[in-house]
């Protein structure tokens, strides 16, 4: 299974040294087949020097932004760039988040990735037809398929014969039992990709009758995951913008429950004395310091101006240099990078929301366990 961009990104954070960060709307370059204008690349490469960046590190990244894409637009490029190597180069689907990012200091900047989708997840999109079907391991936050298996049936009879008497009756009987074989054996290879990949979603389209098929053969499981798409996406003349529009809708309302029920559950905790939930930015500061947070609900507007201490191992996160116990200090940095990065290295998810829904904090932490003292900002 391919690793996602929490995965890849959370190795990297782990890392000493100079750091740069560009973060880049390219989808206005699009025009371009050498990629990045020259000129926009120079004045990267300038501002990278004049932050304090080697040579090194800032001819890598207009070298590597000459690189042509080739992707649709709009997305974003994000680089990070470690002691005059490139680590990380990502390219995310959409608008930008946030403004254009062109940094250098002792850590990477990583909250625009916050707003951008670091908890990515799997999904899986199958589009059927009576002979057969495509499925496609998908992951949010990336262009193109995980993995992609396309199954064909049976094409000796795939229309109904038109007629009458016991003949033609057999017949049509015949092509509903190929059809349904077929569909029994593409739902078998979903249920398959259900159990390896664990996605959160399998987004259905394509011919009805076939569709109809598929949905009942497949697991409880995997039914229960399926959406179905209302459109035959495969027949002549179909809009090929339907199906990844619908896969955008459903995937952004998958993450607007889970928004909503991960904050309904923290004002409940946070109603309860002792509750396995914290708010404020020290309250959560501290949670991260113990690994405690399970998952932290970050305002990184809010945030703005506001700094922590940084550091290169256990707990990662202090408010300041006092704090630090046995690790070594890598700078005071700003608060939603700080403790987006220690949510990152102890394993918890990390959303962001508006303050207004923590209660006007600017921070907020479901625990691991309960606290014995509630810690508020």
């Amino acid at each position: 299974m391919a690793e996602g961009l929490r995965a890849r990104l959370t190795e990297t954070v782990r890392q000493r040294g100079t750091w740069s960060t560009v973060y880049l709307d390219l989808s206005q370059d699009r025009e371009n087949p050498e990629g990045l204008q020259e000129s926009r690349r120079r004045s990267i490469r300038d501002r990278l020097i004049e932050a304090g960046a080697s040579d090194e590190a800032a001819e890598a990244v207009f070298l590597r932004l000459a690189d042509p894409s080739r992707l649709p637009s709009p997305y974003c490029r994000y680089l990070l760039v470690r002691d005059g190597e490139i680590v990380l180069d990502e390219a995310i689907p959409g608008t930008p988040v946030g403004e254009q990012i062109v940094s250098v200091g002792p850590m990477p900047l990583i909250a625009p990735l916050v707003r951008s989708g670091v908890e990515d997840f799997p999904y899986l999109v199958v589009q059927v037809s009576r002979d057969g079907g495509d499925i496609q391991v998908r992951r949010t936050g990336a262009f193109f398929p995980e993995a992609s298996t396309t199954l064909q049936g049976r094409t000796d009879s795939l229309h109904k014969i038109k007629g009458g008497g016991w003949a033609h009756l057999n017949l049509q009987e015949h092509v509903e039992e190929i059809w349904k074989q077929t569909q029994t054996e593409l739902s078998a290879e979903v249920d398959r990709l259900v159990l390896e990949h664990r996605p959160r979603l399998v987004i259905v389209a394509g011919d009805i009758k076939a569709r109809r098929l598929l949905l009942e053969a497949l697991s409880e499981r995997s039914r229960s995951l399926a959406v179905e798409l209302a459109k035959d996406t495969r027949s002549g003349g179909a809009d090929p913008s339907i199906l990844p529009e619908f896969t955008g809708q459903q995937v952004e309302a998958l993450l607007e429950r889970d928004r909503a029920q991960l904050v309904d559950l923290l004002h409940t905790r946070l109603g309860q004395p002792h509750g396995s939930a914290s708010s404020g930015v020290r309250g959560v500061c501290e949670a991260l310091r113990q690994a405690q947070a399970d998952t932290v609900l970050l305002d990184v507007a809010a945030l703005e101006g506001e700094e922590l201490v940084a550091l290169d191992d256990v707990p990662w996160v202090a408010g300041s240099e006092d704090d630090a116990a046995s690790a070594g200090v890598i700078g005071r940095v700003p608060a939603a990078e700080a403790l987006t990065r220690a949510a990152l290295v102890t394993d918890a998810t990390v959303l962001e929301v508006a303050s207004v829904d923590l209660d006007g904090q600017k921070a907020a932490a479901l625990l691991r366990w309960p606290a014995d003292v509630a810690a508020t900002a």
